[in-house]
């Protein structure tokens, strides 16, 4: 079961935001919250796992907002310490924006994130500050919740209402991203998803999304960072790693479960992957989530 991080661990009497600053690592679980969301990539790359099977790429200036009740998790690419990954965390109460009267405005994309996400094609918002117009406002907000001057409380309720005002005017000037591209890869990730326990090839992928071979292979590294058999191997792995933490299969079988029946190929993979070998992995209790660099699933 996923852990809730409970709000009345975390606000302060007579606030309904709550703000820190985090280094991610492997070591917390996928988890979810009883308020909303905001964070902030100021540091570093990796990855988000959002609601257990959908992961995706960030990096330095990703923006999310997560509705309440959603679940995930940040990875570094690397456990090396030299590769972390910073965040800016803005959790808030609903009643937080009860100061700003009826704003978002009733049917925008922020509004409908933050209150009907079920009608969103996708449970959460995105929004890459590729300006650094969000960077000083995250830092002024994190600043003032630390140093608890005189006054801190309506300064950061101030600036809250100011982050979700500048959230809104992001969703006016949105470039659409709706691609013949970006389609084409949606449907490759969702194909190899539900076919990554089979002998799936990039031709055949191909051919079910009506391309070439070379064109979908540079299609799948503009969008996700990697080659088609890299996606297919860290899947794999991860789907590896839930089935060691979730079933009493023997890793021969899980192995066959996710496509492999070359044991020493597997294993090679799985320790490149995680750092170790899937009987110390499902012995140490190291979370699912610990592959560094699982892709993710289009939603």
């Amino acid at each position: 079961m996923k852990p809730v991080f409970s709000s009345d661990q975390r606000f302060r009497p007579g606030m309904n935001v709550f703000v820190n600053r985090a280094y991610e690592a492997f070591s917390i679980p996928l988890h979810s919250h009883d308020a909303i969301e905001i964070s902030f990539v100021v540091e570093g790359n990796g990855y988000q796992y959002i609601n257990g099977d959908t992961v995706v790429r960030v990096k330095r200036g990703d923006i999310y907002l997560l509705p309440i009740g959603t679940s995930h998790v940040y990875r570094p690419t690397s456990p090396e310490k030299s590769r972390t990954l910073g965040i800016i965390n803005c959790v808030f109460r609903p009643q937080a924006l009860e100061a700003a009267g009826a704003f978002p405005p009733s049917g925008s994309a922020l509004h409908c994130a933050l209150f009907t996400p079920e009608l969103m094609p996708r449970p959460w918002f995105h929004h890459y500050d590729k300006d650094s117009a969000f960077t000083e406002l995250f830092q002024t907000m994190l600043a003032e919740y630390r140093q608890k001057q005189p006054g801190y409380e309506p300064v950061v309720h101030a600036l809250f209402i100011q982050l979700i005002a500048k959230l809104y005017r992001s969703t006016l000037t949105a470039e659409p991203s709706g691609t013949r591209g970006s389609g084409k890869i949606e449907e490759a990730i969702r194909l190899i998803h539900r076919r990554y326990h089979e002998p799936i090839t990039l031709k055949q992928v191909a051919e079910y999304c009506f391309l070439s071979e070379s064109h979908l292979q540079r299609l799948f590294r503009q969008a996700m960072g990697t080659t088609f058999i890299t996606y297919l191997q860290n899947l794999r792995i991860h789907k590896s790693c839930e089935l060691l933490k979730a079933t009493g299969m023997t890793v021969q079988q899980i192995a066959g479960a996710v496509g492999y029946m070359d044991m020493k190929h597997f294993h090679a993979l799985f320790r490149q992957r995680t750092g170790t070998t899937p009987q110390k992995y499902r012995k140490n209790g190291d979370p699912v989530t610990a592959v560094p660099d699982v892709m993710p699933p289009i939603p």
